[in-house]
């Protein structure tokens, strides 16, 4: 590589280095920006389809996403993977981008279709780690939360021994699935690692991850009653100062949940009312954060003794569920919330009762959404 060459790519490095950082710290318009920069100079330096390029342009797509212009953003993967002398690393890496694009927008079986084709490209670890971290993302979203915690462990263990920081990443995620399976202990142990581990790595980062740990946590204390425990863990998350945006949005309906759970239902509400706020302040907020949004609105509903208003929330929860046909932790919840709002409702427990049985048929009979959906149903009896 000769010395113009060098200095050329050398500018790209920084403004790639700046457009990443942008982009974590959620100033998704600069990092558009600069990521079209940094892959206009990569690509004269080292043509359309190297792989700095695609990187590049992947952290476009990425930015676009954000901002949400969905279809800009399409348009701009697709052209992308279309460069000539595309290089394998780099159609890896656009092709994750583009599934999680697709995802955000409900399109699960296109998203499916691009991981299986990243996945079967011989990729180099990091674009390859990328791309079934993709896939571990749609199989959770398809219910299958056994396999995608497995898949995050694999991806854990891989990441851990090149010393990277994407470990934490896909150890929260891990940590989300065995909360859906009823796993408890398990968070706990984990939670607890993943704050240990989040000592030393980088900002925003390190701080990101904390208080992801802690979420997962309050998620499974909650689930197990324990909600004034749950209440102090997000309080803690949030005066992290994480605001605006989707993780906002789950804190604040998971505090909601805890504040619930304690019967404080004027708290739940004002939560549920930041949780919204957060929600308009987000551009691109996939389906799972907005169905998660739903079920709160639900779950409000029923403590205020509006059946009516919780049956509708319930109904547009559903309604951005995946197809699938194993349902998902999210998917339960709001058919009990569906049912339970029926039955006050005095239209009968055919739901409720249905809702039990696939809680019991795909998480066990144990698990704590068959046993509240079990303690619904006998209030409801009454």
């Amino acid at each position: 590589m000769g010395l113009f060459t060098r200095r050329k790519t050398g500018r790209a490095d920084q403004l790639l280095h700046r457009a990443d950082r942008a982009a974590q710290e959620e100033r998704h318009t600069e990092a558009e920006q600069l990521a079209r920069q940094a892959a206009e100079a990569y690509a004269g330096a080292a043509g359309p389809g190297a792989f700095p390029t695609a990187n590049a342009l992947a952290l476009v797509g990425a930015a676009l996403r954000a901002q949400g212009r969905a279809e800009e953003a399409e348009r701009e993967l697709r052209a992308a993977l279309g460069a000539p002398g595309l290089q394998t690393d780099g159609e890896v890496l656009l092709r994750a981008e583009l599934a999680k694009l697709l995802r955000a927008g409900g399109r699960y079986q296109q998203a499916v279709e691009e991981i299986e084709r990243a996945l079967a490209v011989d990729a180099s670890l990091t674009p390859s780690l990328l791309a079934r971290k993709a896939n571990a993302t749609v199989l959770a979203d398809l219910g299958r939360h056994r396999e995608a915690a497995e898949q995050y462990a694999a991806l854990g263990t891989a990441a851990r021994r090149e010393g990277w920081e994407f470990a934490l990443v896909v150890e929260s995620n891990r940590l989300a699935q065995l909360t859906y399976l009823g796993e408890h202990e398990a968070v706990e142990h984990g939670a607890a690692r993943l704050k240990a581990e989040s000592v030393g790595a980088s900002e925003p980062g390190a701080t990101l991850t904390r208080t992801s740990a802690n979420n997962n946590l309050a998620v499974s204390l909650s689930l197990r009653g324990r909600h004034a425990d749950a209440e102090d863990l997000l309080r803690r998350a949030l005066a992290a100062g994480v605001t605006g945006g989707s993780f906002e949005l789950v804190l604040r309906v998971n505090l909601s949940r805890a504040l619930l759970g304690q019967g404080r239902t004027e708290e739940a509400r004002t939560e549920l009312d930041a949780a919204r706020a957060a929600a308009e302040a987000a551009p691109a907020l996939p389906d799972a954060d907005r169905s998660a949004l739903h079920l709160a609105a639900a779950r409000q509903h029923l403590a205020e003794g509006d059946p009516a208003a919780a049956e509708q929330a319930a109904r547009a929860g559903l309604a951005l569920c995946p197809p699938s046909d194993r349902p998902t932790h999210r998917a339960l919840e709001l058919r009990t919330a569906l049912g339970t709002a029926e039955a006050r409702q005095g239209r009968g427990e055919q739901t409720l009762t249905a809702a039990i049985a696939d809680w019991e048929a795909h998480f066990g009979a144990a698990h704590h959404g068959a046993t509240a959906a079990r303690a619904a149903l006998e209030t409801a009896a009454r």
